[in-house]
């Protein structure tokens, strides 16, 4: 418990993020609906199951049989980039941020790896390989029941935006260095066949209520159930700084969102698909791709606008997406100095660049 506390008070984003909501609180309005609680739970589930997972050295495991199945860095690189974007595409990017961000880490104790250029990259992947299914990530979620649309319909705005991102992640590989690796040999996982057996069904039940099959609370009770039946003292690795930190935000959102001049605004700058389009964009660098997902619907019907602007929006500044926070969050617990201002640094001008490729790339599937 000591060690928790010591973890949350230590944290500067939680307590920058803490100190705008206290002022959301006082001079702005919120309610409690501004809390995602599907999101929060979510969120704690996923967190809870890596950390069983972390404890079981699972994903040291696998980062092992990556560096053994491949011969340069660049395709061990290459495989990190497919799991990020192929996977976020079913199992959510906040999934693919958890799960590969350890992974990395652990690689890059055995060989020299660019962790920084690595991650920033990988999360960019996992954003916009999450805009390509329905239920990648909740902005999609969100249009794809506000505005009625069906499989086809929506597959019909997000395939070409994901057919460039995947040349664009082929393209991006060639600036990493093709190095010979020397073959290591993975080490035989020492995991009991029961605990095991009770993380695939839990890691099962999460993805479950990932994908909304069954009440997102029951996931969060498997992973609670499997933690106790593992190891008790998993709970006191748990990130709840994390979750602390996105309730913080979602007050500031709601706050901001019911500002009266912003929704004049808004009134004046959705007429054309041009406008809602960069406004998207805009919004999403300011509070986020989600909830400028939930505002702009309000106020327009132009669905591929915004769609298209969310989907670009969440590249940028390190709060365009929950996920870029989230690998912030997990790049400054598993670093060694605990420094994350030149990982800040590096991973906004990957996304700065990312974000002008992909305005450009938005403005052409516009028309």
């Amino acid at each position: 418990m000591t060690l928790t506390l010591k973890r949350i008070f230590s944290d500067k984003t939680l307590l920058v993020t803490l100190f705008m909501s206290i002022l959301a609180l006082i001079f702005g309005t919120v309610k409690p609906s501004d809390i995602d609680m599907k999101t929060i739970l979510t969120l704690l589930s996923l967190i809870i199951v890596i950390s069983i997972y972390e404890h079981l050295t699972i994903l040291n495991h696998v980062a092992n049989l990556i560096i053994e199945k491949c011969n340069t860095t660049r395709g061990i690189i290459l495989v990190i980039f497919l799991f990020s974007f192929f996977g976020s595409m079913f199992f959510t990017n906040d999934v693919a941020i958890l799960t590969l961000v350890p992974i990395v880490f652990n690689i890059s104790k055995k060989i020299k790896l660019p962790k920084i250029a690595v991650i920033s990259l990988m999360t960019i992947y996992a954003n916009l390989g999450s805009s390509i299914t329905p239920f990648g990530n909740p902005q999609n979620i969100y249009l794809v029941s506000f505005f009625h649309l069906s499989i086809v319909d929506f597959l019909s705005l997000s395939l070409p935006i994901g057919l460039v991102s995947f040349l664009t992640l082929l393209l991006c590989l060639f600036f990493f260095p093709k190095d010979k690796i020397s073959q290591l040999k993975s080490t035989e996982l020492t995991v009991s066949r029961k605990h095991l057996l009770a993380l695939v069904f839990t890691t099962l039940i999460v993805l479950l209520g990932v994908l909304s099959f069954i009440p997102i609370i029951f996931s969060l009770i498997a992973s609670l159930l499997c933690t106790a039946y593992v190891d008790h003292t998993i709970y006191e690795t748990v990130d709840y700084g994390i979750i602390l930190t996105f309730i913080n935000f979602f007050i500031i959102v709601g706050a901001v969102g019911r500002i009266p001049a912003i929704h004049i605004f808004l009134e004046h700058v959705t007429t054309t698909t041009f406008s809602i389009f960069s406004t998207a964009i805009i919004s999403s660098q300011l509070i986020s791709n989600v909830p400028a997902a939930v505002l702009l619907s309000k106020f327009t019907n132009h669905v591929s606008a915004i769609y298209l602007g969310v989907t670009v929006g969440g590249l940028g500044t390190i709060v365009a997406s929950l996920a870029n926070l989230l690998a912030l969050r997990q790049y400054h617990l598993l670093s060694e100095d605990q420094s994350t201002s030149s990982f800040f640094a590096k991973f906004t001008v990957y996304n700065i660049v990312y974000l002008f490729v992909f305005f450009i790339a938005g403005l052409l599937l516009l028309h």
